[in-house]
């Protein structure tokens, strides 16, 4: 919905009317990363990375109007069948970028806003590291050439590159095509990507973007209250994995946050986060592995007794300012994204030309 029209209804009243009619439904933001450069700095592959004065200003929006909760507050009520406080808002972190510490954590400790940050254990103190996601991102949208075609997956996948718009559009397929792939076909579609695109060399100026936590600032924040919970060690969507992989995902992530911050590891973010990417499966391989929840991405608030192996929650990004970000908030921009999916899903499939070349 255009960012207008949300300003209308917020205008009316409509967003107001939807948060007091959503109070008794929990609120769990997912942020990845909170920047301090310039505006100029955020382009398609900042997409989830706000800026420092906005995230203040959306701290300070959530404090007028919901009540902050610890995720492991929220999380107890619901396994209790207790509800929780009216308008609870819980706030966490996917990844574990080190700007979660350096930007972040200042702005949320001026306030006294709990939150908790899942890692991707495998990704701490290995300088350089990029999630595989990101280093696709960067070798497409990056690539300095106008067109590039990509053999992977078995087909030849064209990419247009001429214009920004182009090159977003060709990313998010090639990322979408990826995402479903078993680990050793994505890894070995993501050598012949950098191969034909190239891998770019991160500038200082991007250093705040990708870099990660390091334990010892893990530490220095678990001592000051925040909570930490597991994304897994490599950050694979878990509906990609074999019985064992999926095992040592869930188990070896667990067990290194808790021997490092000497806590419990009770709580799990689902990789990506959408339908498709957990199920029965995965959800018995987290209670099997000692997890108390999970929590999945799929953009809406949570009933009074939800599945604890289910939990929803909100992604925040750089475009949700203003009525936007207060729309998510109430749940009212992910029931229309909702109803626009699948009245878009009832609509008959288009017919694609025959031949290997697809055209992102």
């Amino acid at each position: 919905m255009k960012r207008s029209t949300l300003a209308l209804l917020g205008s009316l009243g409509f967003l107001s009317a939807a948060r007091e009619l959503q109070r008794g439904r929990s609120v769990i933001l997912t942020y990845h990363g909170v920047l301090s450069g310039d505006d100029d700095a955020y382009n398609y592959l900042n997409y989830n990375f706000v800026a420092a004065g906005t995230f203040e200003q959306q701290i300070q929006y959530l404090l007028r109007h919901y009540r902050p909760i610890r995720l492991a507050d929220l999380v107890r009520s619901y396994r209790n069948n207790t509800p929780p406080p009216a308008r609870s808002v819980a706030l966490t972190f996917d990844d574990g970028f080190a700007n979660n510490c350096s930007v972040a954590f200042p702005i949320l400790q001026k306030y006294g806003f709990p939150f908790t940050i899942f890692l991707t254990t495998g990704m701490l103190e290995s300088p350089g590291a990029q999630l595989w996601s990101e280093r696709v991102k960067r070798a497409v949208y990056l690539c300095p050439r106008e067109s590039v075609v990509l053999p992977i997956l078995g087909r030849d996948i064209q990419c247009q590159l001429e214009s920004p718009g182009a090159r977003e559009r060709a990313t998010r397929r090639v990322l979408h095509m990826l995402k479903r792939s078993p680990p050793a076909e994505r890894n070995a579609a993501l050598l012949i990507i950098e191969s034909a695109c190239g891998r770019p060399e991160l500038t200082a100026r991007e250093l705040e973007r990708y870099e990660f936590l390091t334990w010892a600032q893990v530490r220095t924040m678990a001592s000051a209250g925040v909570e930490f919970g597991s994304h897994t060690v490599h950050h694979p969507i878990l509906s990609t994995l074999d019985e064992p992989a999926l095992r040592d995902e869930l188990v070896a992530s667990k067990r290194r946050i808790e021997a490092e911050i000497g806590q419990d590891c009770y709580a799990f973010a689902y990789p990506n986060g959408q339908p498709g990417d957990f199920g029965v499966r995965e959800k018995r391989a987290l209670q099997a592995a000692g997890y108390s929840c999970g929590l999945s991405l799929g953009g809406t608030l949570n009933p009074a007794r939800p599945d604890p192996f289910e939990l929803d929650r909100i992604n925040i990004g750089r475009q949700f300012e203003g009525p936007v970000y207060q729309a998510a908030v109430t749940g009212v921009l992910g029931t229309l994204r909702t109803m626009r999916r699948n009245l878009l899903a009832r609509r008959p499939a288009a017919k694609s030309p025959d031949g290997q070349v697809r055209r992102c």
